[in-house]
């Protein structure tokens, strides 16, 4: 499985994602709730909770926080699956550009839905908080991007496994010094790091022994 640095990936999602959130937010000026004084989505849903003269900064905060937790889980998901791993910075733009959609889809509309159902039969709104949340998941995307590794992932060739740095690899390798003698070749010495490598190994180079 690739080894990505998680607290650096993770650190850059929370950038990511209070940076993705402060353009939505500028976005959603240009896209005011109606009878709410201009305020945006998020201010007026902290309108509609009742916290009256604190809505507009109880509404940035709340804005905010929830941008940084959706960058933190992005980036924890994204160098802990490992099918989402991005070996490219396009591809964790696109992921980030995905899970804009998704927020957009699963917490935003039915959040609206719940506060402000009038507003979803605004077409203009729904599709510009749409468009809204995709730029954030990409601006997302594009800077936790910047923690993933410059160069090709490093690949051990022991066990397969893929580590982002030398240093990373060098630590790991040190984990099969100590095992590597159990798989060593009885017909010129090699040495392997897992019972299949031996066996290949031997297959391959040494197949009159497997027939004796």
């Amino acid at each position: 499985m690739s080894n990505y640095p998680t607290s650096k990936v993770v650190s850059y999602g929370l950038l990511g994602g209070f940076t993705g959130a402060i353009v939505m937010g500028a976005i959603a000026y240009t896209m005011p709730i109606p009878n709410t004084g201009g305020a945006p989505f998020f201010v007026a849903a902290a309108m509609i909770m009742g916290l009256g003269t604190l809505a507009w900064t109880a509404g940035w905060v709340m804005h905010l926080v929830t941008g940084l937790i959706v960058g933190a889980v992005f980036a924890t998901l994204v160098t802990k699956v490992g099918k989402l791993q991005p070996k490219t910075k396009g591809r964790a733009t696109g992921l980030g550009l995905l899970a804009g959609v998704v927020v957009w889809a699963v917490f935003f509309l039915p959040l609206m839905v719940t506060l402000m159902p009038a507003l979803m039969s605004m077409t203009t709104l729904v599709a510009g908080s749409f468009v809204a949340h995709a730029i954030y998941g990409t601006v997302l995307g594009g800077v936790t991007s910047m923690a993933l590794p410059k160069s090709a992932l490093l690949k051990c060739e022991a066990c397969g496994a893929t580590f982002a740095t030398k240093e990373e690899l060098m630590e790991h390798n040190e984990t099969h010094r100590a095992k590597v003698e159990s798989f060593k070749c009885q017909a010129c010495g090699a040495t392997f790091g897992s019972q299949q490598l031996l066996e290949e190994h031997i297959k391959n180079a040494h197949p009159m022994a497997i027939s004796h």
